[in-house]
Order: structure tokens, then C-alpha cells, then sequence
């Protein structure tokens, strides 16, 4: 917990607060001695048993990641864990498939993310699980990365949040959090191993702040270290990382878990910070019972750090709630409620990039012929692969998955295919919208090709009936996911003809709408020839609905882009070598990722970081900020809804530092403002020190520097107003 001479400092803490409450200081402090108590009760074998999470797992409930057999005679229960990024990943229970993860940051809202969090939990408890292990918050360095949609973008402030909110939702629900993959890990590539070289000033400032800002504000009970290597050690015995900095810096009391098969020692793993190893099939163990005995007798490891890694399992059950009152296996979810919040999460998370001549939203009384076209949209969405997805959908998913050209494991079998049936697709959906309209589809065969390219004659028919159609909408998606490697390009693949399927579809309708499906940025060489672009990621089980919610003007858009598009892939700060990812990544952009690398090197996006656009229109005006004595800055300012309907816009502050090595500007805060046809309000945003201070490598802290420059707007790109300190 954070002192009080530590509040006074101010550098130190993240929120307009120092730490945790008095509250859940001594709720934190109960935790602690309950465990303490409990420690002392238990033998050598009860406690070792604690230190592993193992298959097989416990007959109820199934399809589990891993297992962890509780202590009757004191009271100690059972533990299950599961997959958990977009839902529930058992592997063989129905479960409810959310948006992805990388959508919920493009809403910008805290609130929603907790409310994610609970939706999650609220069904792996229904199910029998006691901890989720859906807490992603890498970085979008390398915006090829395969599993860029389970994370929270490309800045550090707004994945931090986002993940601190989520955790507390996840908690709330007396299911235990992890937040992972600590740290470093930004792409697939090589990931079992390789090594991340990043120097301490990058570290701090962008890689392990979002873990910083989880850890200190929502205080999650599970931390999972990563496959790789960090500066030349494995994440899961790096000393500086797991006791130097989680555990003794930020006074972390939870515990350590290593990534399935990421332990690669029993005493360095164990004395470098590590407290449970995840262990299965042909992993090989390190932290079960011969070889922990062992270290044991040679005292290369002591009783006191045996005892300590105990302690902190059962703190993080105690503190979550878990241990108290555990979920039971064989509970109902509750789809209807789970499909309302898929929904209303996925509204939030489309992102408006292009609406030529306000096409959108479409008039279902003045539209009165449609044409759909590919991305499986009379039957299914796309979703992410990997343990980053829900393997058993309840709504089903379709058959095979052809021949992505990128992916090792191709999305099937007990990895998933990631195209998830839906029961209202988004034809059904704008059938139901405008049920006067004549809509016919035209697109891809539901069957094994799912993954071919787009035939002469399929392109021929889908431009025929744009011809004939008031309006065409052609859906492209891009399939990534755990193991199916990074991408080679963000140019969109599978089908690999997509954008000459959507130019020749613009050619013969100006009407013409792209919806994406996608969990990175893709390049859009079709950009300046369609009428309007609707950012769907994966949208979940009740994507088809929302999408069709958005596109007829049911729902305002409203969700602003958590990371950079680039124009082309060379622009992207790690395309190295041809596009040639690195094995051993050197993070040698330094400061300088997503935006802070496209404004240093003044290269234009496609898209900026923070854009979207509205149904609406929002001014801004009237600019003023002041500062306290603990250095935190206040910001001010009015925005109004000038336009016609009501909107939400996240107005967005960004800092210029007064440090010759930082980048032009940085994330400071935001605020997500509804507002009604004519309203106005004025928004308040604080910056704590934190977010302007740079890390002092020499001193070991953070040393506040200050802002030279205040700057707020609708994106990283479309600042406003301005002010100089």
C-alpha cells in the first residue's frame, strides 16, 4: 500500500488520489492476516499443491485451463480457471461471445469496460469458475500483431484504464483477475522465447504503465508473466520486472502466474518473483512436488518464499472475494441479458471513419433496394482466434476454415474457427430495419472455402446487383488470433482479393459502405472511392444488430480509434527489414509508438489515433487549466452539440512536455460527454503529476517535468483549442 509521505510527493501516484482507500487498506491488511493464519495451518504437501495449475482438471466444471485442488479440512476451495478475453473459453460449455476487447477501448468508456467485466465474470461463475484470464494489455506496437484485438491499443493511459476498470468489474463479481502478458510481449512472432529489448525510459513510460495504472487502481489478484525473454531474461524469472518493480515498487500483494508452459526453472523462476506455474500435456514441470522438494532441501529456495507464494494465492482469493463465497458449477447463463450488453458494447465500439456526403445514416423509407455483399453477412460475423476467443459459441460457428495463407493453425479445431454464426446476421438485421427495402446477398459460400478467394463470376454478381441497388454494402474481414502467427501485411487477406472486390463494387455504385471486421488496422487503398467506412472489429454474437443499428441511424456512432491506421506499411514504426518481424524484437523507436511516432516523423495516417466522426457536430471553446500544488492540472473547457441529433463525443486532452526527449505529444486525459441537438457543457479533465512526468533512469523514479503546451480536440489530429503553460 502507498504511505502517507508518498501521497505528499504527488510523482508517485496515477489519480487524483495516492493508492487505495483507508478502507481497502485494512480490508487489504485482512486479507493478509487471514492468509497468514491459514499458512500457518497447512503441511509441505497442502502447500505445494497450491503452486500448480494443472490438467487434468476437475470433473465439474469442463473444459478448463487449468485446475487447482483446495484444502477441505481448512475451508480452502477448489479453484478453476478459464479463458476469459471475449467470454467464457471453455472448451466445452456454451458461452455467450462478446466484442473484442480492442472495440470496448475504441469506446473510451471506463464504464463500459467494468460493465465488461462484469458481463464476463457474471458467466464464468454461472459455470464454475473462480478466475478469468482475460486481462490483455499489451501495447499495439507492432500493429501486425496477431493478437492485437484482445488488447487495448496503442496508448498507455487509455489501456490502463480501460484494464483497472475491467478488473474491477471482473472482481466485483468474486471472480479473481488477471491482467496479462507481463511484459513485452507485443507480438506472436517468436514469442516462446524471444527477447524483447526494450530500455528502461520506454519500459516505464509506455509498456508498464498500463500495468502500473491496473495494479494501483483495481488491484488485481493474478499478474501473468509472458513466454519471452525481457533485456535477457524470461519474463517469468526477471528479477527486476517481477520483484524489483510489480512486487516491490508497487507493492503488488497478489500473485505471479506464469503463461502455459512460460516457466523455464524451479529456484531462479521462484526466488525472481514467480508464485504459480501453469503447467499441461508435454510442458515440463518445475513447480511440482520433486523438484520443489528438492530446492527445498538444497535451500535454494527458503521456507519463507515457499510460504509467501502461498500467501499470495490465498490473499488474491480472500481480497476477490472467491474464497468466500465460490461459484458452483451448473448454473444457467443468461443469453438475453449477455446478448443486450454484447450489443449495446459493440454500438459503442464502431468507429464512423468515412461518411461521404452523409450518406449514413440511411432512411429505410427512401431506400428501397440493397445490396449486401461477402464477409459472410447473411450468417456470421468474425471473431478473433487462440485463447483470446470463446472456443464453444452457444449460437455455433460455421464449418471449416480453408486456407488462410498466414495461419499455422487455421482458426480449427480445438483453436476454433473464428467465424461465429449469429442469429441475427446483418442482413437479417437491415431486413428488420427496412423491411420495405428489396436486400439480396451476394458473397462467399458458408462452407469449408470460407477462406478462397472471390471467384470472376462472385465478383461479377455482386457487382451486378450494386448495379441495380440503391445502396451497397460490402462487409471485408481480416482473421487473426493466438498462434496464427503475425500478419505479413495489413493489407487484407482471406479472401485475398477483398479490395479488388470492393473497388469494383464502388466502380458501379457511389453509394457504396465497407464494413470491417477486423482486430488490426487494415490499409484501405479503396478509401477515397467508397461513400462511407463503418470500424466494426469484432463485433460479437450481437454484432449483425448493431452494426444494422448504426447504419440506420438507430445508434449515433460514437467510438473514436484506439490505435494509428498507416496509410501503407511502411509507414508503421517496426516495418524493419521489408517487413521482416523481428525474432528477437529491439525496440529501437523507443518513445516513439502508434501516434507519437507518425507525429515525430510527421508521416500522415490513414487514420489518426483518437479519430471518428458522428451523425453530429461538436465545437469547442472557452479553454482554461490551472494547477495545484501536487502538480495535478486541471482542464476546462465547453463542447457543444451544434448538430441536429444527439451524440457522444471523447474530447480529448494531449500535452505537449517541456523534455527535449519526449514525443510532440502524449495521451493527458479524456471525457466522454453525451449531449443532446444544442446542448453545451463544460467538461473538467485532471491530469495527475504522473501523466506529466518522464521517467528519470538515473534516479529510479518519476521526475515531473511539467506541460509546456495544453491541447484538446476530437483526435490526436484534430486539436481545437490550445493553451501554453
Amino acid at each position: 500500500m502507498r504511505s502517507k509521505k508518498m501521497c505528499a510527493i504527488g510523482l508517485l501516484c496515477l489519480g487524483a488520489v495516492c493508492g487505495f482507500s483507508a478502507a481497502a487498506q485494512a480490508q487489504s491488511e485482512a486479507a493478509r492476516e487471514r492468509a497468514d493464519a491459514l499458512v500457518k495451518q497447512m503441511t509441505l504437501d497442502e502447500k505445494l499443491q497450491m503452486l500448480v495449475s494443472k490438467y487434468p482438471m476437475s470433473s465439474a466444471p469442463g473444459g478448463s485451463a487449468g485446475y487447482i485442488a483446495g484444502v477441505e479440512r481448512l475451508h480452502i476451495p477448489d479453484l478453476n480457471l478459464v479463458d476469459s478475453s471475449t467470454g467464457s473459453g471453455s472448451s466445452t460449455l456454451d458461452s455467450v461471445v462478446y466484442p473484442a476487447t480492442l472495440g470496448v477501448a475504441a469506446s473510451w468508456n471506463e464504464k463500459l469496460a467494468e460493465e465488461y467485466g462484469v458481463a464476463v465474470a457474471r458467466d464464468l461463475r454461472a459455470q464454475g469458475f473462480g478466475m478469468g484470464l482475460g486481462g490483455g494489455t499489451n501495447l499495439a506496437r507492432e500493429p501486425r500483431g496477431g493478437r492485437l484485438f484482445e488488447y487495448l491499443g496503442e496508448d498507455p493511459l487509455l489501456a490502463g484504464k480501460l484494464i483497472a476498470a475491467r478488473t474491477r468489474g471482473t472482481q466485483s463479481q468474486h471472480v479473481i483477475a488477471t491482467i496479462k502478458h507481463f511484459a513485452g510481449n507485443e507480438q506472436e512472432t517468436n514469442r516462446i522465447g524471444g527477447n524483447s529489448q526494450i530500455d528502461e525510459r520506454t519500459l516505464r513510460e509506455l509498456y508498464l504503465l498500463p500495468f502500473e495504472i491496473a495494479v494501483e487502481e483495481s488491484n488485481p489478484g493474478s499478474v501473468m508473466c509472458s513466454y519471452n525473454r525481457l533485456n535477457g531474461d524470461y519474463a517469468c524469472e526477471n528479477n527486476h520486472l517481477l520483484n524489483e518493480i510489480l512486487k516491490g515498487e508497487w507493492k503488488f500483494a497478489g500473485q505471479v502466474q506464469s503463461d502455459w508452459g512460460a516457466t523455464h526453472s524451479t529456484a531462479k523462476a521462484a526466488n525472481a518473483g514467480l508464485d504459480e506455474e501453469e503447467v499441461a500435456g508435454v510442458f515440463t514441470n518445475f513447480f511440482t512436488n520433486l523438484p520443489m522438494r528438492e530446492a527445498l532441501t538444497t535451500k535454494q529456495i527458503s521456507e519463507e518464499r515457499l510460504d509467501d507464494m502461498v500467501r499470495r494465492k490465498l490473499v488474491a482469493e480472500i481480497e476477490s472475494g472467491f474464497f468466500d463465497d465460490p461459484p458452483q458449477a451448473g448454473g444457467k447463463l443468461d443469453y438475453a441479458r449477455d446478448a443486450e450488453f454484447a450489443e449495446r458494447a459493440e454500438e459503442q465500439s464502431i468507429v464512423l471513419l468515412k461518411n461521404e456526403g452523409a450518406l449514413l445514416p440511411l432512411v429505410s423509407s427512401k431506400t428501397k433496394s440493397i445490396a449486401v455483399i461477402g464477409g459472410h453477412a447473411d450468417e456470421a460475423v468474425m471473431t478473433g482466434g487462440g485463447s483470446g476467443d470463446v472456443r464453444h459459441p452457444h449460437t455455433g460457428t460455421l464449418s471449416g476454415c480453408g486456407g488462410m495463407v498466414f495461419a499455422e493453425h487455421a482458426g480449427c479445431g480445438w483453436w476454433r474457427n473464428p467465424w461465429l454464426k449469429v442469429e441475427q446476421p446483418i442482413t437479417r438485421s437491415i431486413a428488420a430495419l427496412a423491411p420495405q427495402a428489396q436486400l439480396q446477398y451476394v458473397g462467399n459460400s458458408d462452407d469449408v472455402e470460407s477462406y478462397r478467394a472471390y471467384s470472376k463470376d462472385e465478383i461479377s454478381r455482386a457487382v451486378d446487383a450494386a448495379r441495380k441497388s440503391d445502396v451497397a454494402i460490402v462487409v471485408v474481414a481480416q482473421p487473426s488470433g493466438e498462434d496464427f502467427g503475425d500478419q505479413p501485411s495489413l493489407s487484407l487477406a482471406n479472401p485475398s482479393n477483398q479490395n479488388e472486390l470492393v473497388e469494383a463494387v464502388a466502380a458501379a455504385n457511389k453509394h457504396t459502405i465497407v464494413v470491417v471486421e477486423n482486430g488490426n488496422p487494415i490499409l484501405m487503398p479503396w478509401k477515397d472511392k467508397v461513400a462511407a467506412i463503418v470500424e466494426a472489429w469484432y463485433p460479437g454474437e450481437s454484432g449483425g444488430k448493431a452494426i444494422a443499428n448504426v447504419l440506420f441511424g438507430k445508434v449515433n456512432p460514437s467510438g473514436k480509434l484506439p490505435l494509428s491506421f498507416p496509410a501503407k506499411d511502411s509507414d508503421s514504426p517496426t516495418w524493419n527489414n521489408g517487413g521482416v518481424i523481428d525474432q528477437n524484437p529491439v525496440y529501437s523507436e523507443k518513445l516513439l509508438t502508434g501516434y507519437r511516432w507518425y507525429d515525430s516523423k510527421q508521416i500522415k495516417p490513414l487514420f489518426e489515433f483518437g479519430y471518428g466522426l458522428s451523425y453530429t457536430h461538436f465545437a469547442y471553446s472557452n479553454l482554461k487549466t490551472s494547477a495545484s500544488e501536487d502538480h495535478t492540472l486541471t482542464v476546462s473547457f465547453t463542447v457543444k452539440n451544434d448538430g441536429s441529433v444527439a451524440g457522444a463525443e471523447i474530447a480529448q486532452v494531449y500535452l505537449a512536455l517541456a523534455d527535449k526527449d519526449e514525443p510532440p505529444q502524449r495521451l493527458g486525459g479524456w471525457s466522454r460527454v453525451e449531449l443532446k441537438a444544442g446542448e453545451s457543457r463544460e467538461v473538467t479533465v485532471k491530469i495527475p503529476a504522473r501523466m506529466q512526468s518522464v521517467w528519470d533512469v538515473l534516479g529510479n523514479k518519476w521526475r515531473f517535468v511539467g506541460a509546456a503546451r495544453v491541447m484538446v480536440g476530437a483526435s490526436s489530429r484534430d486539436l481545437r483549442l490550445h493553451a501554453q503553460m
